[in-house]
C-alpha cells in the first residue's frame, strides 16, 4: 500500500514478523515501482486519494510489518465513504489466508463467500 515502508509502528512490528523485513520489502518496492518514485500513488495507494472505492476485504495478521498499511487503508477508505470489512487476526502473518491453520481456512472461506456472492450479481 506505501512502497515507503515508513510508518513509525513498523519497525516494531518488524521485530516480530518472522517473514518481512522493511529493507526487503523496500527493495521489491524499488523493483515494482520501475522508474516512478515510492510516493507516486500509482504505487503506494495510501499517498493519493481513497474516494469512489468499491465495497473491499481486508486481511491481516497481527504480526504483519505491512499490518500498519492495512490499518490505514481501512481507516482512510471508511472515511472517504466506502464499505470495507476487515479480519486481522491476533498472531499471524502476512497472507495467513494460504496457511493452514484454522484462521485461515476461514479467511479462504470469506473469501469463497465473496466471489461466489459476486458472481452471482
Amino acid at each position: 500500500m506505501d512502497l515507503t515502508v515508513s510508518h513509525p509502528d513498523q519497525e516494531a512490528l518488524e521485530a516480530v514478523d518472522p517473514v518481512q523485513a522493511r529493507s526487503g520489502l523496500r527493495e521489491a518496492g524499488r523493483l515494482y515501482a520501475g522508474t516512478l518514485p515510492a510516493e507516486d500513488p500509482q504505487v503506494s495507494p495510501l499517498r493519493g486519494a481513497l474516494g469512489g472505492l468499491a465495497p473491499m476485504t481486508v486481511f491481516s495478521g497481527t504480526r504483519d510489518v505491512l499490518a500498519t498499511d492495512s490499518r490505514e487503508l481501512v481507516r482512510r477508505a471508511r472515511e472517504a465513504g466506502a464499505e470495507v470489512e476487515l479480519h486481522e487476526e491476533a498472531g499471524l502473518l502476512h497472507a495467513y489466508p494460504l496457511l493452514p491453520v484454522p484462521e485461515g481456512r476461514a479467511a479462504r472461506d470469506r473469501i469463497v463467500e465473496l466471489v461466489r456472492s459476486a458472481a452471482a450479481e
